[in-house]
């Protein structure tokens, strides 16, 4: 005995939440990555990013916060079955990904790579994909260890948010992301004036950081629910990133610059495309936006 404890914190990402994935419930009919890549709303479908030759998507069922998958186009098991720019695009996705998700989530390392074959270890086998698994010092715990429980801090719809706004930030150049920002507990959205909220962004800070952090002052809780821009990562080339938030304003701050409206009035204040970006956000996040 040396006295060190049995199970090292950060050794191992030891995951047996996954069975939902691994043994429960009906597999979706045909390569779930072929059939998000034939789908036009990439929020939904989780995609990040369509490159030449693949794509990133995050993994709905993650080993960690923020984990996701580089997958080539070509539906093949084999790596030598893929053309050379194909794998070449893959690694630089990889090292492209690696810095937006240490930027987005503060993960302090990775884990990255293949498992190539059911034997390997591939829950899905005949379309190779490379995960990247971002990592923080003592994220493997009692809990999953012992308890056999993962706790996941967020949502994989609020960690794909942050991370489809780091992407949209770069493709674009934007300097501002815009904000959809929902009550918690009434139908309803903030306005400021008559539009949406625009947030200021700095290099140095996360899209949605940035967007949490202009609210702290006006909110006593404020969180990320979502994505609310464009459900095509096409349109990310053009168009400012957008997050929906989740935000409960101070009791008695009258001098805050945004009011709440309720869904009616923002159909009459906002523009079409204004109030149809918001419409999509909350059906995106089982909302109704249909007045009693």
């Amino acid at each position: 005995m040396t006295g060190e404890p049995r199970f090292l914190p950060g050794a191992r990402l030891w995951t047996p939440w996954r069975m939902a994935y691994v043994g429960g419930g009906e597999r979706e009919p045909g390569c779930v990555f072929c059939n998000a890549l034939a789908g036009e709303d990439d929020a939904t479908s989780l995609i990040v990013h369509r490159g030449e030759h693949s794509f990133a998507i995050m993994n709905l069922f993650p080993y960690n916060t923020g984990h996701l998958m580089i997958v080539p186009y070509s539906h093949t098991h084999q790596l030598m079955d893929l053309s050379q720019d194909a794998r070449a695009e893959m690694t630089e996705l990889t090292a492209t990904f690696c810095d937006i998700l240490q930027l987005a989530m503060n993960c302090d390392g990775f884990n990255t790579g293949m498992n190539l074959g059911s034997a390997a270890g591939a829950g899905i086998a005949d379309h190779l994909h490379h995960h990247i698994v971002p990592r923080w010092t003592g994220d493997a715990n009692f809990m999953p260890i012992i308890g056999g429980t993962k706790v996941l801090p967020e949502l994989v719809a609020a960690t794909y948010a942050k991370v489809r706004a780091e992407v949209a930030r770069r493709k674009s150049g934007a300097g501002t992301i815009d904000v959809v920002m929902f009550a918690p507990d009434q139908p309803g959205l903030y306005v400021a004036g008559d539009d949406l909220p625009a947030i200021s962004l700095t290099d140095d800070m996360p899209a949605w950081k940035s967007a949490v952090t202009a609210f702290s002052a006006e909110a006593s809780v404020c969180g990320v629910l979502g994505w609310a821009g464009r459900a095509s990562t096409v349109a990310d080339e053009t168009k400012w990133p957008a997050l929906a938030l989740s935000c409960s304003p101070r009791a008695g701050n009258g001098s805050s610059p945004y009011r709440w409206i309720s869904f009616e009035q923002a159909s009459a204040l906002l523009t079409d495309s204004r109030y149809g970006q918001v419409r999509e956000a909350a059906n995106r996040l089982g909302m109704d936006t249909s007045e009693p």
